[in-house]
């Protein structure tokens, strides 16, 4: 690598870390405690992803690459041996596969493919604890009840029955699952633009495309343009889960076994300050 691509390279990261230090130093986490999720990142991304085939990576081969102190590897790799840094099951996930059964499949839907009120149990019928037993996973339906109802996506529409509010869940700022959802998004993100960068057919790269007003837009005009983004955004990401869900609501013998592959599309709406620019 060139010194001029290292050195850009290092300016993006730069760039890159400032909203994400802003966010750690606003809640109160140091220096020291980002600097040790890196270094097991580095050692974690090496040992995966920049093995030679068929030998197992080694400390002094982890440490070069990293420039980590083999002992420091050592170290790291028995913190990630450990399994204790995230918990594996999502609520995120969960909750948003509820809401998109709710919406799409059509046990849950009426004649027009609106999502019906549903009790929260039934002995038979359609209900709120059968929808989470088919899309939520092992969530317990109470426990998924009250995280939609807290969040604004179910009201109680009288009769003992529930009523959907809309198939998107955002959490609460600051919570564990919108901590999550901030990590997903940006590694998305992220991961689509590294395969680009390092793929050399132009046909193969995946979608990435952006607009914005070469000269800035009229600072009176905000607000239209984000309404225009609010609604042809949803429109297209309605279409989109539209067509995942019926994909998974017709398999076939012959598709039982096949991969799966986590895909999805994301929109962003960004604006940036006159101070961001100067970063």
């Amino acid at each position: 690598m060139s010194q001029s691509v290292r050195l850009g390279l290092l300016s993006a990261f730069r760039r890159l870390l400032q909203p994400l230090i802003r966010i750690l130093i606003r809640n109160g986490v140091s220096y020291y405690e980002f600097n040790e999720v890196v270094k097991g990142v580095f050692v974690e991304v090496a040992e995966r992803d920049f093995n030679l085939p068929g030998r197992e990576p080694s400390p002094s081969r982890i440490a070069i690459l990293t420039g980590l102190s083999r002992k420091e590897v050592v170290r790291q790799r028995r913190i990630l041996a450990s399994g204790n840094l995230f918990e594996a099951a999502s609520n995120l996930d969960r909750v948003t596969r509820v809401l998109v059964g709710w919406h799409s499949d059509p046990e849950f839907t009426g004649p027009y493919g609106m999502p019906i009120e549903l009790p929260f149990e039934s002995g038979e019928g359609p209900s709120f604890a059968a929808l989470v037993e088919r899309h939520g996973g092992d969530m317990a339906p109470s426990a998924m009840l009250e995280e939609l109802m807290r969040v604004g996506a179910v009201e109680k529409a009288g009769s003992g029955l529930y009523k959907v509010l809309t198939r998107t869940y955002i959490p609460e700022r600051l919570n564990a699952d919108a901590l999550e959802r901030f990590g997903e998004v940006v590694r998305n993100f992220i991961e689509t633009y590294e395969f680009n960068m390092d793929t050399t057919d132009p046909g193969a790269r995946r979608f990435e495309r952006i607009v914005f007003a070469d000269d800035g837009l009229r600072a009176s005009l905000v607000p239209a343009f984000d309404q225009l983004i609010r609604t042809k955004g949803l429109q297209l990401l309605v279409e989109l889960d539209n067509w995942l869900s019926a994909q998974e609501l017709t398999p076939t013998a012959t598709n039982k076994n096949e991969p799966r592959i986590r895909t999805g599309l994301g929109i962003y709406h960004f604006i940036e300050t006159d101070d961001q620019r100067q970063d």
